[in-house]
């Protein structure tokens, strides 16, 4: 009789265990950007770097030329 009340307590507890690593899991996931928005921000970070090269480019260019 020992034995089946210890095997119910580990059934319940792997059971809450296993209710809190879903809603462990759940609110990860939902955490997640997708693939199309993690593109689009770093398509939008290259674009931002080559701006700021360029008109560094033409700022030297213009001081270079103007001596």
């Amino acid at each position: 009789m020992n034995s089946n009340n210890e095997l119910e307590q580990v059934k319940e507890r792997v059971e809450r265990l296993e209710q809190k690593l879903d809603l462990l899991a759940g609110s990860l996931q939902g955490n997640r950007r997708s693939p199309a928005t993690r593109f689009l921000i770093g398509f939008g970070v290259v674009l931002a770097v080559l701006f700021i090269l360029m008109i560094y480019i033409g700022v030297v260019q213009f001081v270079s030329g103007g001596s």
